[in-house]
């Protein structure tokens, strides 16, 4: 089986047991002990420190790109896609969903709760990135725009060697899930929670498209990208003891939102960079009589 497919089954079935577990408020109103707030303090520190470190670590390590196996159904179509302004539009998504519960839970008051709830909410945030860079580096899998550039010109970078997983699809539902776990914990109404899932859903299922419009990442990557961090979006706030569960409506608006976010970021006029010129190129061109300039380029 491969990797990809392990390490997808491996993080619900982890999220899943989890699950089971859960018997207590994650981010209750109150103050914890010192030692909870430095040891998770800390881990929050260290998981960023270590992420940061390992992308520079990584980076100068001399790594050249892995193999490129589509196995997923229309990876392969994906290699034609090459937008800049999909990109720009996926970094503004992945921004909003991030910050979207933080200002939420600010809307409820700085306190006690607040305090435990962005303790947990960074901790999930940190692990998908530590995880996510260290898995990229792995499979050095080639990113789909690689295609749409002379030969030689992509490969010379790192950065074109890192599309599996989608780091930006899995930052966007780490953030999403735990997010709307944690805001939806303490929500004052279910008009609250039915909007918090389903707007981060939408920005999450957005920022995931976007990548691949932008032809960052193939189906493949964003949808384990979207799983990994489901998954870390429900295992960080119920290590912590969640006891919360969305009920069926709650869910309703998440789902929709996946659609909706998918639906509008594809209806985006971003266009493909990669219909139209990507180099020209201007050089001496020798004639029997003389000698003049010549333009060349691509369509």
């Amino acid at each position: 089986m491969p990797r990809g497919k392990l390490l997808l089954l491996g993080c619900v079935a982890l999220s899943g047991l989890l699950t089971r577990h859960a018997a207590a408020e994650a981010a209750p109103n109150r103050q914890m002990s010192t030692s909870y707030y430095v040891f998770n303090g800390g881990a929050v520190l260290t998981l960023f420190a270590a992420a940061g470190a390992s992308e520079l670590l990584l980076d100068d390590a001399d790594l050249c790109a892995g193999p490129d196996s589509c196995w997923f159904p229309g990876d392969r179509s994906v290699r034609k896609n090459h937008s800049l302004a999909a990109r720009r539009w996926s970094q503004t998504t992945v921004f909003v969903t991030l910050a979207a519960p933080v200002f939420a839970s600010v809307g409820e008051g700085v306190n006690a709760r607040f305090a435990n709830t962005e303790l947990i909410y960074g901790e999930a945030v940190s692990a998908n990135i530590l995880l996510q860079t260290w898995v990229k580096f792995a499979f050095r899998r080639p990113r789909p725009y690689s295609y749409q550039l002379p030969p030689g010109a992509a490969r010379e970078t790192k950065d074109s060697a890192v599309s599996f997983y989608s780091g930006h699809a899995s930052t966007a539902f780490t953030a999403a899930v735990a997010g709307s776990y944690l805001f939806a914990e303490s929500a004052p109404n279910r008009g609250a929670r039915d909007t918090m899932w389903g707007l981060e859903m939408t920005l999450a299922s957005a920022t995931a498209n976007l990548r691949v419009r932008g032809g960052m990442h193939y189906y493949s990557d964003v949808l384990v990208g979207a799983l990994v961090g489901t998954g870390l979006g429900v295992a960080i706030p119920v290590l912590h003891g969640e006891r919360y569960r969305p009920d069926a409506q709650e869910l309703g608006f998440a789902a929709g939102g996946l659609l909706v976010g998918t639906a509008l970021s594809q209806l985006l006029p971003v266009g493909n960079d990669s219909d139209r010129a990507t180099a020209w190129d201007l050089a001496p061109m020798a004639f029997r009589a003389g000698s003049g300039l010549q333009l060349s380029g691509r369509f």
